[in-house]
This record gives C-alpha cells, sequence and structure tokens, in this order.
C-alpha cells in the first residue's frame, strides 16, 4: 500500500487536513510564542524553547501578526467587522473581513 499524498487527497480531506494543522499549531505553538514575544525573547530564541517544530518564518510571522493585533487594539479601531451575506437559497451567514481603515 502506498503512502496517500497531499496532492492525492480530495478538496474535502484538503481542507480538514489544514483545519487539523491548523488547530495542531494554535495548541503547540500560537500561544507560547506570543507568551515568549510578550517577556522579550526574540525569534531565535522563541524557536529554541518550543518543543513543536515551528519554522523561523513561521515565528516571525506570528510575531508579527501578533504585533499588529496589539497595536490596533491599543489604538482603539476594531479591526474586523461582520458582513451579511445570503446565497441562492435563502440562506444567511455572516462573514468576517478586516476594516478597511481608510473607510472611516
Amino acid at each position: 500500500m502506498r503512502p496517500i499524498r497531499y496532492t492525492d487527497m480530495s478538496d474535502d480531506k484538503k481542507l480538514f487536513h489544514k483545519a487539523i494543522s491548523n488547530f495542531t499549531y494554535d495548541v503547540a505553538a500560537r500561544g507560547a510564542i506570543r507568551h515568549l514575544h510578550d517577556l522579550g525573547y526574540d525569534s531565535e530564541s522563541i524557536r529554541k524553547q518550543l518543543s513543536y517544530p515551528v519554522s523561523l518564518s513561521q515565528i516571525e510571522k506570528e510575531i508579527e501578526e501578533y504585533r499588529n493585533e496589539k497595536c490596533e487594539a491599543e489604538n482603539g479601531t476594531p479591526q474586523y467587522e461582520f458582513i451579511r451575506e445570503t446565497d441562492a437559497y435563502g440562506k444567511t451567514s455572516f462573514r468576517r473581513v478586516k476594516k478597511d481603515p481608510s473607510a472611516g
């Protein structure tokens, strides 16, 4: 039996795989990265502290995202808004989108 490759998966399985991967990252690393950054650690030091393998680029991306969130929160500007959408069958759903700061 040959192993299943990511490219051989159906779209539903790819979506599920991505969701599980994101969940694992959230549980294993996201909170730790943010906490260690708050304590003053740099990217390389954070990578050494983590027991879960995370690339340096992922850590730097997470730190940048975290800084942006903190900056927006400190400035008191809401960072997201919800848009109501109705599909062709009449089902209503909400989608979260990042607010455009220039829209006022």
